[in-house]
């Protein structure tokens, strides 16, 4: 029977997609294979322990390297830090500078094995860790797995890790066919999904190094040989986080940024802000400031102007940016305006303070949850805000290019989507944590991109 693509219109004939319809129910359930590898594992590691106890330091420090896990990691990462190692040691160590792995020897070393054991282990034998980037996941039941190194998609039966994976999460784990199904075979290494290109960028620089010394090998082969790299790149970002940042489109900090400015005649203010071919008003005493218009007629916002009262205000999303606004507006009102204070917040910051800000202004008891919503409604406008005029900004990683000019360019639609989902992601981790969190799905239709 002909594999159906996740995209692909369901067989079953409700013409929605395969992936909104019966893929939930595809995943088989566990059986007899799943419980002669639990007790195989067993007998390898008895194995070990009569014949080969001397190896275990040896794999033990080639894995961790210079890294001590006891030391970095809590008692609950540590415990899976060692399935990880088991599961390596198991599957990929060749004690002895030899060339067999353990289950090799194994098979070598015990003569009471039926065919049914023996094709499982091979099975397992042949397995390899990769990279992977989650698709669709299916909680309680299983998940897309889309192989990054090896190329193909994989429906993986899986139970525990659905509870945290989430939508373009990236890992790295070793699937193995069983009872006519595919499951991960014990360790699993979570990524930020930021470090997606540096590791595959590696792991191919890695590989043609290889091939120097072992020209017919395959990235199969490698990865056999060198499934240790991925405990690296893990415990490496627990050693020095990734921290992201984010930045404007000519590449500075995100930073909110406010200046205000006391008016010495408020109307003549008022009708010199109408009359800047920088301003746009888009309300009544508001108004946006643009970059100079592109061919398109598109344009940057730099920032908001604001006049009440007695008082002008200049809001914008970087410090650079603030000051070339604050020069213009001097230089503009010379002795109608005058400059009387800056606040500067960055966008982490702002976050943690809501919930006082918030109940501040609504005088509510917290406990009531009614800062909460409000926390959730400022930050999706927040976000919605910020997410519009990003549209319209140059971004480095584009080339200088917007999102809007980028996906009109083959290369430009593969880098834009790649931003997506590093946005879907970080906002779906967000939502499992119980914190303010945007639904930025809308996104791709406005960039016309496939998800």
């Amino acid at each position: 029977m002909q594999k159906v693509g996740r995209n692909d219109p369901c067989p079953c004939g409700s013409g929605k997609k395969y992936k909104k319809c019966c893929l939930a129910n595809s995943w088989s359930p566990p059986g007899r294979e799943e419980s002669i590898k639990s007790r195989l594992l067993e007998d390898i590691l008895a194995f070990v322990k009569k014949n080969l106890r001397h190896t275990v330091a040896d794999a033990y420090d080639y894995f961790w390297d210079d890294f001590d896990p006891e030391e970095y990691l809590d008692p609950p990462t540590f415990d899976l830090a060692n399935i990880n190692m088991w599961e390596w040691f198991i599957h990929d160590w060749r004690p002895d500078e030899g060339d067999k792995t353990l289950i090799e020897l194994y098979m070598e070393g015990t003569g009471t094995l039926g065919p049914e054991e023996r094709d499982l282990l091979h099975r397992m034998n042949d397995a390899v860790i990769s990279l992977y980037e989650v698709q669709d996941v299916f909680p309680g039941q299983g998940m897309v797995l889309k192989d990054l190194l090896l190329g193909g998609e994989h429906h993986v039966r899986e139970k525990t890790a659905t509870s945290s994976l989430r939508q373009w999460d990236i890992l790295a784990t070793r699937l193995i066919r069983l009872d006519g199904g595919i499951v991960m075979s014990g360790g699993i290494y979570p990524y930020p999904i930021e470090d997606k290109k540096a590791i595959i960028d590696h792991l191919k620089g890695s590989f043609r190094n290889y091939r120097k010394n072992f020209p017919e090998a395959t990235m199969r082969d490698f990865l056999k040989r060198n499934g240790d790299l991925f405990n690296y790149y893990w415990y490496e970002n627990i050693r020095e986080p990734f921290m992201p940042v984010l930045i404007t489109s000519s590449g500075e900090p995100v930073v909110f940024c406010k200046a205000f400015f006391d008016c010495v005649d408020r109307q003549a203010v008022s009708a010199g802000l109408g009359k800047m071919h920088e301003l746009e008003e888009v309300e009544e005493g508001v108004f946006r400031w643009l970059d100079e218009y592109k061919e398109d007629g598109s344009a940057t916002i730099l920032g908001t102007v604001r006049i009440k009262d007695g008082s002008l205000e200049l809001e914008c999303n970087s410090v650079e940016r603030l000051e070339r606004g604050k020069t213009l507006l001097l230089d503009t009102f010379d002795g109608l305006i005058t400059h009387r204070a800056d606040t500067l917040q960055d966008p982490s910051q702002a976050l943690k303070d809501l919930p006082e800000i918030l109940r501040e202004e609504t005088r509510e008891d917290p406990d009531t949850g009614v800062s909460q919503e409000l926390e959730q409604e400022f930050y999706e406008l927040l976000m919605r805000r910020y997410y519009e005029n990003w549209l319209n900004e140059k971004i480095p990683v584009l080339e200088g290019r917007t999102p809007l000019e980028a996906v009109k360019r083959p290369w430009g639609k593969k880098k834009v989507a790649e931003l997506l989902k590093s946005i879907e992601n970080s906002e779906e981790h967000r939502k499992r944590r119980g914190e303010p969190w945007f639904d930025a799905s809308w996104l791709w239709e406005r960039l016309g991109l496939e998800r």
